[in-house]
């Protein structure tokens, strides 16, 4: 017998066959320039720049502007999702292009003005407030009493001057160190806020090893323009709640249910709808998590509350009961509010409707035995979906926490709303601040057709594969 020829190729240390940069990350990387351009010219449109798509002011032009940058993007998004998930999602150079061009697109839109959003300029003020040896619950900004450090370039800029802050204590906390490192920065303030967000792409990495998944599935939240737009472009700050959630996770995988319950505890103290995590998680792991997280976020609220005592609250009991503060709301919360009319209390009759939801979907029989992070998110989801559809108030930037579990557990009519939910901007081009009727049509009823139609296609699948499965195979001839 002829030896076989030697094998032709390049060989690594090892001896073995080195492994070319395949065509999947190849796209990735071409789709990845080519939203780093997308970027780069909705950065220069913001400062006017000829080279960017032309934008006008805020109210007026700039959200069709925004919508036609944020859709080109998505569907470049979705390619580029598809080229992960058909390729080598666990490769290294794969890997490495998906954290590069994260991060690259968030420095692209770190320098940008915030647009969208003023919400970073009460941070900011928070944490100037707080310098000055004052509790940012005692006074709004307008107040006589806050008259000595109010500016000419932080104060302008703040939303609802009258009223006192809304942003819990965990959030007020991080303001504070932030503003100590570097004072009245705005640019400083949304690094801080992407540096977290990094943070959060290389623990959903680590998380999904951990789960045995490919690192490469990350991209559902690093790339999402949502994401990108919403923290490098506007700094919300769910950026800086995000890593602590991950964290939890990555500590419920560990059996550190402690740690967890700690790290959970923490976000909810930051911003409150991670609270949603608790019930599932303390059905399958008992009050171990429930007793670190009650401990920190009540520990948290006490640093504040010595000094404010009940106004700890700040203007979150008026921006619930304001009917002026709904913004994008679900259908069940319409339907609530419709109903509401015929008390007073509008208001507050949708948000009691909101609360009984959660709490039976909360106190639902469900099976608990099952303790893995796929059963704890898909309820976590159930939760957060009757959220979205009684909740009053919907941003954009709420459902950024959802896209980190798609990465896990991918969900067709989340990651459909996810894209969807940018159509809710158009308010701001009524003068009236109205949302169109179609926005609203094109933005929930795929969503919950989606969501209705996902357990059938996954029944059908069931299916197929058990009649696949009982066809005679074939012998090789």
């Amino acid at each position: 017998m002829r030896p076989d020829p030697p094998p032709t190729g390049r060989f690594d240390a090892t001896g073995q066959p080195r492994q070319g940069v395949s065509g999947g990350t190849l796209i990735l990387i071409g789709l990845g320039s080519l939203s780093s351009c997308v970027y780069l010219s909705f950065a220069l449109a913001t400062k006017g720049n000829q080279l960017g798509l032309a934008l006008f002011p805020f109210r007026k032009g700039i959200i069709p502007g925004f919508l036609g940058h944020f859709y080109l993007l998505f569907a470049i998004y979705l390619g580029s999702v598809w080229s992960v998930f058909r390729g080598r999602a666990n490769s290294r150079t794969m890997t490495t292009a998906l954290i590069g061009f994260s991060v690259a697109f968030r420095i692209i839109l770190l320098w940008t003005q915030p647009v969208l959003s003023d919400d970073m300029y009460r941070y900011v003020w928070d944490g100037r407030v707080q310098a000055a040896g004052i509790s940012p619950y005692l006074h709004p900004p307008e107040a006589p009493e806050l008259s000595h450090i109010r500016d000419d370039m932080i104060y302008p800029r703040i939303n609802r001057p009258w009223a006192r802050t809304i942003y819990p204590p965990g959030a007020q906390w991080l303001f504070r160190g932030i503003y100590a490192v570097k004072p009245d920065s705005v640019v400083f303030m949304k690094a801080a806020i992407v540096a977290c967000d990094v943070l959060t792409i290389l623990l959903l990495m680590r998380l999904l090893r951990s789960l045995r998944l490919p690192p490469g599935r990350a991209i559902l939240y690093a790339w999402h323009p949502l994401a990108i737009f919403e923290l490098a472009g506007s700094g919300h700050l769910d950026g800086l709640m995000l890593p602590f959630v991950l964290l939890s996770l990555l500590l419920l995988e560990g059996r550190r249910d402690g740690r967890a319950g700690g790290a959970l505890g923490v976000a909810a103290a930051i911003k409150l709808y991670p609270a949603l995590l608790i019930p599932p998680v303390v059905r399958r792991h008992g009050p171990r998590v429930l007793l670190p997280a009650s401990a920190l976020m009540g520990l948290l609220y006490l640093s504040y509350v010595w000094t404010a005592g009940p106004r700890v609250l700040g203007f979150l009991p008026q921006y619930l009961s304001d009917p002026g503060e709904r913004f994008n709301s679900g259908p069940g919360a319409l339907l609530a509010y419709a109903v509401g009319l015929l008390t007073p209390y509008p208001a507050q009759v949708a948000y009691g409707a909101l609360a009984l939801a959660l709490l039976a979907v909360s106190l639902r029989r469900t099976k608990t035995h099952d303790r893995s992070l796929h059963a704890i998110i898909a309820e976590v989801l159930l939760l957060f979906g009757t959220f979205v559809t009684f909740a009053q108030t919907v941003h954009p930037w709420y459902l950024l926490w959802v896209l980190p579990f798609l990465a896990i557990r991918p969900s067709v009519c989340w990651l459909y709303l996810s894209g969807a939910i940018a159509i809710s901007y158009l308010k701001y081009t009524d003068e009236h601040l109205h949302m169109p009727l179609w926005a609203g049509i094109l933005e929930y009823l795929p969503f919950y057709l989606l969501a209705l139609w996902a357990p059938q296609a996954e029944r059908l699948r069931q299916v197929g594969a058990g009649l696949l499965g009982h066809l005679p195979s074939r012998r090789p001839s």
